[in-house]
């Protein structure tokens, strides 16, 4: 999932307050450790390979309509299936997904918890906003300053290196979500 994604390893979440939060309750965590262990290493080996790094890449040229989330579910679903957890692949899916909040000692193993860069940012609510570039619809770029008016306004921001991004959002309830966020100026 992506790098903020609550399974991403990014809140601090104990395995109860994730279990909590869903609307369907999965088994405990019926994956043993030591298999986890094994299947986020085989995660790994798949994200770094040839083959899942052009198919990351193809996802997200601007013709596509996957991201590279969908490659990371498809990834996460082989895994499942050869460790040959077929029969239980949402139980599973969820497992494998939160297998850092189940057992933090394994929070290095996964590429997506060992290199994450997100971090919370400096603001704090009440803080003043600084006066930062921003681009227009008309791909005119000022500052968020500039543009303000007396009449309330609508600011829409994204991370430099979040966009463009076209992503399959999960839900509590694990039920695919399409989400896909414009990716031109002129969509926005």
């Amino acid at each position: 999932m992506g790098m903020v994604h609550y399974t991403s390893g990014r809140r601090n979440l104990t395995y109860e307050e994730l279990i909590k939060s869903n609307a369907t309750k999965p088994s405990k965590s019926f994956i043993p450790k030591s298999l986890l262990k094994l299947m986020l290493i085989r995660e790994n080996e798949l994200r770094i390979s040839d083959e899942y790094q052009k198919r990351f890449h193809e996802a997200e040229q601007t013709s596509s309509s996957t991201s590279w989330l969908d490659v990371a579910d498809e990834l996460q679903r082989e895994v499942i299936r050869e460790f040959h957890l077929d029969e239980e692949m949402n139980d599973a899916l969820l497992c494998l997904r939160c297998a850092t909040q189940i057992y933090p000692d394994l929070k290095d193993i996964p590429l997506y918890t060992k290199y994450n860069r997100a971090r919370d940012g400096d603001l704090q609510v009440g803080d003043i906003a600084p006066n930062v570039p921003v681009i227009h619809l008309d791909e005119q770029e000022n500052q968020l300053f500039d543009g303000l008016k007396s009449s309330p306004t609508v600011l829409i921001t994204h991370a430099q290196d979040e966009w463009p991004i076209s992503s399959a959002r999960w839900s509590p309830a694990q039920m695919p979500i399409k989400y896909n966020q414009t990716r031109t100026i002129q969509e926005r």
